[in-house]
């Protein structure tokens, strides 16, 4: 185990702990959506570069959902023991050295370009590179690295002006970046083709490097949520909730997939940047506007998504109270079988400074927790005077369960929120927020109105 001839090698061992990852992939995720997977090219030298918003979460989709054993650059700082460093090369991750880490350290690089240009050459995984450097914690790309497309350009020394290297931009986009069944939308580019600007690269490297890095920024901007104004990122985010029904309406997009969302954010966000820079009076009214909403809605203990209708009857609502009721027996089972590991889970990550490692400290560890909680109970089951095939089937669904149970939570969690805007509908500080978000969804529909034929024609 853990053991390689080459970093880039097919491995079983590797495939195996992959396969699990999925599953568990699946299973931490409510929804994943991914478009134009066959854009990642089989048997050629590729370098796979996805935006990075998400920590190591970023690294877990391109090993789940592309299908390939990539090989990855990661800061060499967190290469510190032995068994570590073996699990780390095991699981195709390389070192790349900073300044900080050392002069001495930095020089060691070249043997690790030596390394990723051999994975390149050979063909047999693509290599994965963060092009932002860093992650970060808002949805908008960040300056882009040149290491990106150096290694790419000496990858492409092999092949001349001939096509060879491809970079593959991604785009990756999550319903939350920290919450647990959430969703997960993957937009893969077009590969873009390091010969077209190799002769530039030839003739003047900087030159080069620089014609490539602001081509390769325009296409990874389109596969992803880009939300470049700092003063207005907010309330960008917040209309991301509140108009992107009405968006796919005027749009004639008529699905409500995580690729249809996506395409309306992106309608919407261009549209909003020609009103900024053509009536900037007008984002901040909106701005305004939104402020106070997102106020009274915080006041109000509400959401947007209960507001999305007028009222809930009365009577829907009971029925909907009383089959709570009686799947409350199965919720206790699926939360007394899970609650140990869900909290223990939980709990490792409280104390994490940057949040953006909430997610894939709960993946990496619920991976662990789960299944060693479901084999303590079935090593306690095996002494229970029960049938096997009794047995059998509680561990089986022990599992189902809990997934069941925390769905059950969250579903009580909305209706208990159904009652609370169905009783404070009335109250003061409930009773503006109705014609607060008409106002906000008509002010959008104004913007909508007077920029989308310039979109249309600009497209």
């Amino acid at each position: 185990m853990f053991k390689k001839k080459k970093i880039d090698e097919w491995a079983l061992d590797y495939w195996l702990l992959q396969c699990y990852a999925r599953l568990c992939f699946r299973i931490y995720f409510r929804r994943i959506e991914v478009v134009n997977k066959q854009n990642i090219p089989d048997n050629q030298p590729a370098i796979l570069t996805p935006n990075h918003q998400n920590a190591l979460m970023d690294a877990m989709v391109l090993v789940c959902k592309t299908g390939k054993q990539n090989v990855f650059l990661a800061r060499a700082d967190i290469f510190k023991g032995k068994r570590l460093i073996r699990f780390l090369t095991f699981a195709n991750i390389m070192p790349i050295y900073r300044i900080r880490d050392g002069i001495e350290n930095v020089k060691r690089n070249d043997e690790v370009f030596d390394k990723t240009l051999n994975v390149l050459h050979n063909k047999l995984n693509p290599l994965g590179i963060f092009p932002e450097g860093n992650h970060g914690d808002r949805r908008r790309l960040r300056p882009l690295v040149k290491r990106l497309f150096r290694i790419a350009f000496q990858a492409q020394e092999k092949y001349g002006n001939e096509p060879g290297v491809k970079i593959v931009p991604i785009g990756i986009d999550y319903g939350h970046y920290q919450h647990f069944r959430t969703t997960l939308f993957m937009n893969v580019g077009e590969p873009i083709e390091v010969s077209e600007f190799y002769p530039a690269y030839h003739e003047n490297p900087v030159k080069g490097i620089n014609q490539l890095k602001d081509h390769f920024a325009q296409k990874l901007s389109r596969q992803m949520i880009d939300i470049q104004t700092e003063e207005y990122y907010e309330l960008y985010m917040h209309l991301r909730e509140i108009y992107n029904d009405t968006m796919r309406k005027k749009l004639d997009i008529r699905e409500g997939s995580l690729s249809a969302k996506f395409k309306a954010d992106k309608v919407m966000i261009d549209l909003l940047n020609r009103e900024l820079e053509s009536q900037p009076d007008s984002i901040a009214g909106l701005n305004n506007l939104m402020a106070q909403y997102q106020e009274g809605l915080k006041k109000a203990g509400l959401r947007d998504w209960v507001l999305k209708k007028d009222t809930y009857p009365l009577p829907v609502l009971l029925i909907e109270a009383i089959a709570a009721l009686v799947l409350l027996p199965l919720f206790m089972v699926g939360a007394i079988n899970n609650c140990l590991p869900y909290w223990f889970t939980g709990s490792r990550v409280r104390n994490l400074k940057d949040p953006q490692f909430h997610s894939s400290f709960k993946y990496v560890i619920g991976m662990v927790a789960f299944p060693l909680w479901y084999l303590v109970i079935a090593i306690i089951l095996a002494f229970v005077p029960l049938p096997v095939m009794f047995k059998i089937l509680y561990i089986v669904l022990l599992p189902l369960t809990g997934l069941f149970a925390f769905g059950y939570f969250i579903r009580l969690k909305k209706l208990v929120a159904k009652f609370r805007y169905l009783i404070a509908g009335n109250k003061p500080e409930a009773f503006t927020l109705k014609p607060l978000r008409n106002e906000i969804l008509n002010r959008m529909d104004d913007i909508v109105k007077r920029h989308i034929p310039y979109y249309e024609k600009s497209r």
